[in-house]
């Protein structure tokens, strides 16, 4: 990465860029860590998973990979990364399982919300 391609990149220390390739590829984050604060990128999933964790971790000596923070999972208080010390291949197949990718509501479903909502609203 050069300069002219991010204002911020002499100040900048997140471990993961979304302009680096190999930050990206062999990257790890850790929840009291730095997150791109560059507008560009500022709506990427990971990077909003990335506050989001930051906010609710529950210990900061664990970390996270790009393939965990691009997960759309639910992200709640206590959530906790990887041990650095231990095999990250049977971890992060062990996280994945633990926190499963948010099912989204069927037509039906959806439809079914809208009209208990209607009912609550009075209309």
């Amino acid at each position: 990465m050069t300069s002219p391609q991010c204002k911020r990149y002499e100040t900048c220390n997140a471990p993961l860029c979304p302009l680096d390739e190999q930050s990206l590829k062999h990257g790890i984050w850790y929840a009291d860590e730095e997150i791109c604060r560059a507008k560009a990128f500022g709506a990427l999933p990971w990077i909003k998973a990335e506050r989001k964790i930051a906010k609710r971790a529950s210990r900061m000596d664990r970390y996270f990979t790009l393939q965990m923070l691009k997960r759309n999972c639910i992200i709640k208080k206590g959530i906790e990364g990887l041990d650095p010390d231990l095999d990250e291949a049977i971890q992060l197949k062990r996280w994945l399982k633990a926190h499963p990718v948010k099912k989204e509501p069927t037509d039906q479903e959806r439809k079914a919300m809208r009209t208990r909502f209607k009912k609550i609203m009075g209309q």
